[in-house]
């Protein structure tokens, strides 16, 4: 049986609120990162305190107890709902960049961390009250499609190996807690994300750049999701710069939240070879 996934389309119908009220106090929204310390963190940190940091206040999650300059830390456990719900008091929107990120790991290497603990985030989320979860999944969801087709949110998924394959897993918990529990869920299927400062390196080992995605384009398409109205649901997102050979089809992640990316991968690698 071929399931395809359906994406609600809703379009952003008032500015992104920068702030809530609680006890009837206007605060600055919260925003909890999971799994920052992984090498799309750094850059979308960097890339928050450049242009986006008037917007929300960013908490990051973590594993251990430890200090980060400028920024609230909580300690996450996501083998424990209950103690990740205390880590959610008070957060807006919770941003799952934690997972095993390898495209070659086994079933039981992605098990607890991309099976157990996305459903235990979103999961956390819903017993919080959060508004919304974005979640990390990944180009591999879709890479059994050949490179030359331009694939769309709506074709059926075709995971490269198991990880890929526990990411299709997030997409369908996407699905069900929007639909279920009416918790708003984004997924992301992110591309080959290129920091500012690797940029040379993934040019010269690549052979395409049809689904490369920049820094500042990553950063900027997870704060739209961020941003975007409580009207905005469910949605399965390409994590795509603007390249002039594309893996992802990006009308409907333009339409739904109002990505503007601004690199060609094509471009900017041609100046390094």
């Amino acid at each position: 049986m071929c399931v395809i996934f359906t994406t609600v389309i809703s379009q952003p119908a008032h500015p992104p609120r920068r702030v809530v009220k609680i006890r009837g106090k206007m605060v600055k929204r919260k925003v909890l990162f999971l799994g920052v310390t992984g090498r799309i963190g750094p850059g979308i940190l960097e890339d928050y305190e450049k242009n986006y940091k008037s917007y929300y206040g960013v908490v990051i999650g973590s594993r251990k107890k430890r200090k980060i300059e400028g920024y609230e830390v909580r300690v996450v456990d996501y083998s424990n709902v209950a103690r990740l719900k205390k880590a959610m008091k008070g957060i807006s929107v919770v941003v799952n960049l934690a997972a095993e990120s390898d495209p070659s790991a086994s079933f039981d290497e992605v098990l607890a961390p991309n099976i157990i603990g996305a459903y235990n985030v979103f999961e956390a989320a819903r017993l919080a009250g959060c508004e919304r979860v974005i979640y990390a999944s990944s180009v591999h969801a879709i890479r059994g499609y050949p490179l030359g087709k331009r694939v769309r949110e709506d074709h059926a998924p075709k995971p490269s190996g198991f990880y890929g394959a526990s990411k299709v897993f997030g997409e369908s918990l996407c699905y069900v807690f929007s639909k279920k529990y009416n918790l708003s869920c984004l997924a992301i299927r992110i591309g080959a994300y290129v920091s500012d400062d690797l940029r040379e390196k993934v040019c010269l080992n690549r052979d395409n750049y049809d689904y490369v995605i920049s820094q500042r384009d990553m950063t900027q398409l997870i704060h739209k999701c961020i941003v975007a109205p409580k009207s905005v649901r469910y949605g399965i997102l390409s994590g795509s710069s603007d390249n002039k050979k594309k893996y992802m089809d990006l009308s409907f992640t333009k339409k739904l939240v109002g990505y503007k990316p601004k690199d060609d991968a094509y471009d900017f690698c041609k100046g390094l070879k």
